[in-house]
């Protein structure tokens, strides 16, 4: 008779086996793979999350410089920069003139600047209590019909970030938006329409976009750190600024704490900035890079040219020291002027005495 120890009766006409099962020990096994692909593949799928928003970035921001384009297109060349670019909320608000042969208010030069938004004055005093502010939004700014997108003035990265002073945007324009007059030039000095006081230059009109010297050499935008916004020096700074959110007028590339803001370290791994160590010899830290876009309409990523802008350096006011910090963002500083201008500025002479 044949063995049927394996075969259990079941419904009418039908037979069935007895059913296998995993063991504890093959089901750790599997959770134990299961854990070992995903420890493998996290940082990998990070880093394209990453990659993927450095492209948006690098989208944004090109697409808004081109947006700049398309608004000095129909204005003569001009794009629709209006002050200078260095001034921070205490001195615009109840500030001098400019320039000498125009005296226009240092504030309403601020607030007809105004293709972000109007009456950015206003904005940067807003109490942080205060936000949101319906009035203080992109879609109000002069250059919102050639963009029609609220996130294209921001970095993805920076939005991720929490407990920001503002959220609204860091996409800043340069301050060589207008022409800048050297130290060695008539306009620059005393006596000239232009001259603002400074011993460093002055700031001319505004820069058409045919007159750029090298287009793909120089900034038109630039995107800031999250902490450090429009041309402001960090909170930690003496003397710290006195307003929620600080600043000088849509500017980025200043080289000064007081005057200078801190390119965006968003993306990629960590470089080497290429500055020197400090004069104490600690070395300078590694940082990531940020995206700025160039009057060609290409955009790329970049290093902060004084990267630890955070910290105040050992030998802050070191222009003649080739070892300082420094020393490197004043030569980063004069190639930028030089591919606006096509004029390479003079070492000597820039230091006042």
């Amino acid at each position: 008779m044949a063995n049927q120890s394996n075969v259990i009766a079941g419904p009418v006409g039908r037979t069935r086996r007895p059913r296998s099962a995993f063991t504890l020990i093959e089901l750790l096994v599997v959770v134990a793979i299961i854990a070992l692909l995903i420890s493998i593949l996290l940082p990998s799928l990070s880093k394209a999350r990453a990659q993927a928003r450095a492209t948006v970035c690098a989208s944004r921001i090109s697409q808004l410089c081109k947006a700049l384009l398309l608004y000095a297109e129909d204005h003569e060349e001009t794009p629709p920069f209006m002050g200078r670019g260095w001034e921070d909320h205490d001195n615009v608000i109840g500030g001098g003139t400019w320039p000498d042969d125009n005296p226009i208010s240092i504030e309403l030069w601020a607030r007809w600047e105004d293709w972000i938004m109007p009456d950015m004055p206003d904005y940067w005093g807003l109490a942080q209590e205060d936000w949101p502010d319906p009035h203080a939004s992109v879609r109000n700014g002069s250059l919102y019909r050639y963009t029609r997108f609220d996130d294209m003035y921001r970095c993805p990265d920076f939005q991720r970030i929490t407990g920001k002073s503002q959220d609204t945007f860091n996409y800043c324009r340069s301050i060589a938006g207008r022409k800048y007059y050297l130290w060695d030039e008539a306009e620059g000095q005393p006596g000239s329409p232009w001259y603002s006081g400074s011993d460093f230059g002055a700031c001319g009109p505004i820069v058409k976009i045919s007159a750029v010297y090298a287009p793909s050499a120089a900034w038109i935008l630039g995107e800031e750190k999250w902490d450090t916004h429009i041309a402001a020096g960090p909170a930690g700074f003496s003397p710290p600024t006195s307003v929620f959110v600080p600043g000088g007028w849509m500017a980025s590339d200043c080289m000064f704490y007081p005057l200078g803001s801190l390119v965006g370290q968003y993306h990629g791994s960590e470089v080497d900035t290429g500055c020197p160590e400090y004069p104490d010899g600690t070395p300078v830290p590694k940082i990531k890079r940020g995206t700025a876009a160039y009057y060609d309409g290409h955009a790329a990523l970049v290093i902060d040219p004084m990267p630890t802008r955070n910290e105040q350096p050992p030998d802050f006011f070191g222009f003649t020291d080739p070892e300082s910090q420094l020393w490197h963002v004043l030569n980063w500083f004069l190639g930028m002027i030089y591919s606006v201008r096509g004029k390479n500025p003079p070492l000597e002479g820039f230091i006042p005495t």
